[in-house]
């Protein structure tokens, strides 16, 4: 786990592509002008200067220098993944073109700032920080770093200090669904979740006084994650405990870096609890599925009991002089939990439809509410998704392909949704591959999934295995799970397409 660099790349074009992952990786996430008022506007600005400023000083220097013998030596090298992404800008572009609303889909003005314009820039800046970026470990240290200021200031809203008075200003009845320097409470969690991958994945890996650093990180964003009180906390977590062992599964240590890893989470939803009983009237309180662990009456003798596991099992490795050394199981518990996970999956599936179809909720007790779906699901979004599926069905063959134009939400459901029970107004579907499937279509949605699941595909298998590679590749894992029910904004995907840059660098690379 050194920090060689990686790739050919001229010494202009390495600096450039390092001040920019620096400005994204450790800017964005803090950046903020007049609390919470324009924090988007802020980071959508912040981002696509930065990002414009990039492009256009590297297409200058590529000019100046070689540009045939550089775009050659980019084609040369496409991958699966890289046909993908560019298939679905392609289709962006092509929507935005065919859209009732182009000013809208180009700028994303009316949504999210999410239009052409936007993904654009991310799709370029995959492509140059995937090229020309020279990776090394510290720009992942950092991020952590940053990361850890971001959590600490969310706990401190937790405990409702609001320390630098972000808040104020803010109405009351809205104030807890802000925290940090990310804004929204769901979109903090999916920015938190990555941090939590990062650092849960390193830990498992490193040895020495990193080890001791990794650990802290990653205790100190699940109390985060735990603390920002939103459902999509938990469904990064699933992620991250659910494939984890797909990676470490391997040999002793990664089983017992895992049993760690979940032990400490365990702890920490623990001491949460007791924090909620003893500041009661301080902190916000937890009202989320965490609730249904923390209410465990076992949950504290499950603790001491993988504790006590993990010690003994240190203790007889240490006796036997065996601390050091890590036997290899091959591939075989690896497959065995992939197993597992198949076996989860149909199970819920059956669940489900038990619920929903066959209407036997009652079997279900506390988890009913995540069970059923209705249009008070998940905060309405239940009522979202149903009315955006009907409002696709009635779309013709080329929009059911291409989309309704990128960003253009808010328009579709306009009169479907005028007059809501919930007196809100939708312009979001607050689930990213739906988003996707409206604005882009069909071609857009099964491009973008393909870019992900082919970027995932490469990272493990090339040859190049770099556990901070490992580590981003989690990030990008979490974030893409928590998507099904959050939001594409610029506070937080930025960094998401970053790390997609930086990890994809290291696997199309070779270390030098």
């Amino acid at each position: 786990m050194n920090g060689k660099k990686t790739g050919e790349s001229t010494p202009f074009l390495s600096i450039i592509l390092g001040i920019y992952v620096l400005l994204i990786g450790l800017g964005l996430p803090i950046i903020i002008r007049n609390q919470y008022f324009d924090i988007l506007f802020t980071k959508y600005y912040f981002y696509w200067i930065c990002t414009t400023i990039m492009i256009v000083l590297s297409i200058i220097y590529i000019s100046v220098k070689d540009m045939t013998a550089l775009i050659e030596s980019i084609w040369n090298k496409l991958t699966v993944q890289d046909y993908a992404v560019l298939i679905f800008i392609l289709t962006v572009f092509v929507s935005t073109l065919s859209s009732d609303y182009l000013y809208e889909s180009f700028w994303g003005n009316e949504g999210r700032y999410t239009g052409l314009f936007l993904l654009s820039l991310y799709v370029l800046s995959y492509f140059f920080v995937s090229r020309f970026f020279v990776y090394q470990n510290y720009y992942i240290d950092a991020m952590l770093i940053v990361g850890m200021l971001v959590c600490v200031f969310g706990i401190t809203d937790y405990f409702q200090m609001d320390i630098f008075h972000f808040r104020v200003g803010v109405l009351i009845e809205q104030q807890h669904i802000f925290t940090s320097t990310i804004g929204n409470i769901n979109t903090y969690t999916a920015y938190v979740g990555m941090i939590v991958a990062m650092s849960s994945v390193l830990f498992a890996v490193s040895a020495g006084k990193k080890k001791i650093y990794y650990y802290f990180c990653m205790i100190i964003s699940f109390f985060a994650i735990i603390m920002g009180v939103s459902d999509n906390a938990y469904i990064s977590l699933a992620a991250l405990f659910g494939f984890l062992p797909l990676y470490l599964f391997s040999n002793k240590n990664g089983i017992r870096r895992y049993l760690v890893i979940l032990t400490t989470f365990f702890s920490v939803i623990q001491i949460t609890t007791w924090i909620n009983i003893c500041f009661r009237d301080i902190v916000l309180g937890i009202d989320s599925a965490f609730n249904i662990i923390a209410n465990s009456e076992m949950l504290f003798y499950m603790i001491v009991g993988l504790w006590l596991l993990v010690g003994v099992w240190y203790m007889i490795d240490h006796k036997r002089g065996l601390e050091s050394e890590s036997k290899e199981y091959g591939k075989r518990l690896q497959y065995m939990w992939l197993v597992l996970i198949l076996l989860i999956v149909f199970l819920l599936i059956y669940i489900l439809y038990d619920c929903n179809v066959s209407g036997n909720v009652q079997r279900y007790g506390s988890f009913s509410n995540y069970l059923v779906f209705n249009d008070e699901w998940g905060t309405h979004r239940g009522y979202i998704w149903r009315n955006a599926i009907e409002r696709f069905s009635e779309f013709s063959l080329w929009k059911k392909l291409v989309g309704f134009g990128p960003e253009t939400i808010k328009m579709l459901l306009m009169h479907k949704t005028y007059n809501n029970p919930y007196n809100e107004v939708f312009d979001a579907a607050h689930n990213e591959y739906l988003q996707f499937l409206l604005t882009t279509g069909i071609v857009g949605v099964t491009a973008y999934v393909t870019f992900i699941l082919a970027y995932i595909k490469r990272c493990f298998s090339c040859e190049n295995k770099n556990p901070y590679m490992i580590a981003m590749v989690f990030a990008v894992i979490c974030y893409s799970i928590q998507a099904l029910v959050n939001l594409n904004v610029p506070t937080v995907t930025p960094f998401f397409w970053l790390l997609l840059g930086m990890s994809s660098a290291l696997s199309l690379k070779r270390v030098n």
